[in-house]
C-alpha cells in the first residue's frame, strides 16, 4: 500500500515537474522506479528513502496513482 507520504510526492513533486501536457504518466511512473534501481542497486552512497523504498514495493499501485493524478490534472485543466 502506497503511504500518504508517497501520494503527496506524486502531487507535490512528481505533478508539477512532469505533467506538462508532453509526457505520457506511466512513462513518468516507469522513469521514477528506473532511477530508484539504478541508483538504489547495490550502492552503499544511495540509500532508498522512505518514499522510494514504498514505491518500488508497491510498483503497479504507485504507477496507477501517478497516471490518476495526471487524469485529474487532465481534467481539471479541460484536456478530457
Amino acid at each position: 500500500m502506497l503511504f500518504q507520504e508517497t501520494k503527496d510526492y506524486v502531487d507535490t513533486v512528481v505533478l508539477p515537474e512532469y505533467a506538462d501536457g508532453y509526457i505520457n504518466a506511466n512513462n513518468v511512473a516507469v522513469q521514477i522506479m528506473d532511477d530508484i534501481d539504478f541508483f538504489g542497486d547495490g550502492d552503499d552512497l544511495a540509500k532508498p528513502t522512505r518514499i522510494a523504498r514504498n514505491i518500488a514495493a508497491n510498483r503497479e499501485e504507485f504507477t496507477d496513482y501517478v497516471i490518476k493524478a495526471f487524469q485529474d490534472v487532465e481534467a481539471d485543466n479541460g484536456f478530457d
